[in-house]
């Protein structure tokens, strides 16, 4: 089985090391497994973003990924296969890189991707490259998605599909990844797991932000000096018709405000500056254009292209025509789009494969 087309010839596995990107979660358990059952010389890498002071001082109210749960049951996996276990400890970089960033696009109005980020600098970043410096071959993780001649595409199983995620991992470190769950759908994974007796094979999958556990932005926010303020929520006429709580605690395209307005009324903008909301009715918070920077390219961009465009984590993909400027895509709906986010991350498809990503300016 090829999980990407720099997999080794069989004659060859067993002279390549693995190093798997091991979360204590059945994904990369199994992944795990199969790159073991295919003959590779596998060791398991485990990270901690945050202290495990926070997931005992805090209410835990979702899922998350690397609390301390998740560390005994990777040190379970490892130990079930015999394979050497390591902790990576990504506590400080974790905070410089994601945690400061996700406070200060908040504080400027923007609704930030940190997961996004995290695959790029941390896991198939920091992670990665002690992996490599160990002496590993390749890297190897339980995500949907695959690699195909050195491109990154959607997964078999598209409801499960993770590319959206990992499109910001820079094109010259895919010949060193290997997606072994790409070729699975999620029902399989978890049949896989049941059936040579893995512990998590029913685990829960993680969701939302490890560093949020308690899902307390307030608090969140007081704890890192960042001084949330109240302020105003006007109409496009700049009309005033009641206070928000800090623009931290609003998205665009969120309808619950806290207010009595009389009719439906959605955020279409934030206004770091002025610390207000906008609002409008539904049909205002649809856009037709939008602009995206910090290109990840996989390829070379034509001046102007069509293809599909997904702009959050569960959204469906829209039709588009972008046009390429410098590092940089003005980009066109076929049909108007709902609730256009600064500070979420886009990410462009032609069929199943991508063709880059960035993220969303205006």
């Amino acid at each position: 089985m090829n999980f990407a087309e720099n997999t080794p010839a069989n004659g060859e596995k067993s002279k390549k090391k693995i190093g798997v990107l091991l979360s204590g979660g059945v994904d990369s358990a199994v992944a795990l497994y199969l790159l073991l059952k295919e003959g590779y010389d596998v060791t398991a890498y485990h990270m901690k973003t945050v202290r495990d002071e926070l997931y005992i001082s805090k209410e835990i109210k979702h899922k998350v990924c690397c609390s301390p749960s998740d560390t005994y049951d990777a040190q379970l996996i490892a130990r079930k296969f015999g394979v050497p276990f390591k902790i990576v400890h990504v506590e400080d970089v974790f905070r410089e890189r994601i945690i400061d960033y996700f406070i200060d696009e908040n504080m400027l109005g923007r609704t930030p991707n940190p997961c996004f980020f995290c695959n790029d600098y941390i896991k198939f970043g920091v992670v990665m490259e002690k992996a490599l410096e160990d002496g590993m071959d390749y890297v190897a993780s339980g995500h949907y998605a695959r690699i195909i001649d050195g491109r990154l595409h959607k997964a078999i199983d598209e409801s499960k599909d993770q590319s959206y995620f990992l499109a910001s991992i820079k094109k010259e470190k895919l010949q060193r990844i290997l997606l072994p769950n790409g070729l699975f759908t999620k029902d399989q994974i978890r049949q896989i797991a049941a059936d040579i007796g893995i512990h998590v094979a029913q685990k829960i999958d993680s969701q939302d932000l490890c560093f949020l556990p308690d899902n307390d932005f307030r608090t969140f926010f007081e704890e890192h000096g960042a001084e949330v303020q109240p302020g105003n929520i006007i109409t496009t006429e700049g009309k005033i018709i009641g206070r928000h709580e800090g623009l931290p605690f609003y998205t665009i395209g969120q309808r619950k405000l806290g207010i009595a307005t009389g009719n439906k009324l959605y955020v279409k903008s934030k206004s770091a500056s002025g610390n207000f909301l906008v609002v409008a009715p539904l049909n205002e918070t649809y856009q037709e254009h939008m602009v995206v920077s910090h290109l990840n390219l996989y390829e070379e961009l034509p001046g102007k292209f069509s293809g599909t465009v997904k702009i959050r984590k569960k959204s469906k993909e829209l039709k588009c025509e972008a046009t390429h400027k410098e590092n940089s895509l003005v980009v066109k709906f076929k049909e108007p789009a709902f609730a256009v986010t600064p500070g979420q991350v886009a990410v462009f498809y032609d069929g199943d494969k991508v063709v880059c990503s960035g993220v969303i300016e205006q």
